[in-house]
């Protein structure tokens, strides 16, 4: 808060002078509600010292400093509701309509379709670039404690062996952003080409490596184009994965009762 006329002469103050402009800058709203002899009670300090101090620090009276404070309370609450506005409150709506529109996206049967291919296949490669690893090595994991065979491929040299030599009773699961990145269309590709099984998890955008999909998954994002910004969010890549999680759980669960 910028309290200038009462911190423009703190050098020159007396110790209980400075006493009172310290309580005044950091409890100013509770200042407001005072009195002169409320706030003498409250410092231990007499009434003449406060009216001589705010005649020392340019104002006419006591009243006139609270009406100092209560404007400059009221315009630093003025600004953070003005930087809300434009920061926090939106960086929630984006992420609420993110969430929002990737649930809207989903289909059971898409859902239950890519479910099946995970529980059948005989090992399942999951594959994922750039800033969606981190969703991959997640997605890898929790698969495994499903009791579903899945190796995590990263690596460059690996992507290109398993494109050669995966076999048709096997799946690979793609997450892909923006669904163009080289890497993943040309394991995309070979899998297909090899008989394999084709999962993807991807942007609801025009892209390439849908075509070559068994099945398909979609997640919403205000720009696909991880090549200029790869710091888009990826609340809906993480809430697709966990859609596809918690229903193969259940499926699982049922088939053993």
């Amino acid at each position: 808060m910028k309290l200038e006329r009462l911190t423009g002469s703190y050098g020159q103050l007396s110790s209980l002078e400075k006493k009172v402009v310290e309580f005044m800058a950091s409890s100013p709203e509770e200042v407001v509600k005072m009195t002169a002899r409320d706030l003498s009670e409250k410092l231990f300090i007499s009434k003449t010292t406060i009216i001589n101090l705010c005649k020392k620090l340019g104002f006419e009276g006591y009243t006139e400093l609270k009406y100092y404070l209560k404007s400059a309370s009221e315009d630093e609450k003025k600004v953070w509701k003005e930087k809300e506005v434009v920061s926090f409150s939106e960086i929630l709506r984006d992420l609420r309509e993110e969430a929002e529109k990737t649930l809207d996206l989903q289909k059971e049967e898409n859902v239950a379709k890519m479910s099946e291919i995970l529980q059948s296949a005989r090992t399942v490669y999951v594959v994922a670039r750039g800033a969606s690893k981190p969703f991959g090595s997640y997605l890898n994991t929790r698969l495994a404690m499903l009791k579903i065979r899945t190796i995590f491929v990263d690596d460059f040299n690996l992507i290109d062996n398993i494109k050669d030599h995966i076999e048709p009773d096997e799946a690979v699961l793609l997450l892909s952003l923006s669904g163009n990145t080289k890497r993943i269309l040309d394991i995309a590709k070979g899998a297909r080409i090899r008989g394999a099984k084709v999962l993807v998890i991807t942007g609801f955008s025009d892209n390439k490596v849908e075509k070559y999909a068994d099945s398909v998954l979609y997640a919403y994002a205000k720009t696909t184009d991880t090549e200029v910004n790869d710091l888009i969010s990826r609340v809906g890549m993480h809430l697709t994965l966990q859609i596809l999680l918690t229903y193969t759980q259940k499926m699982l669960e049922k088939r053993r009762t």
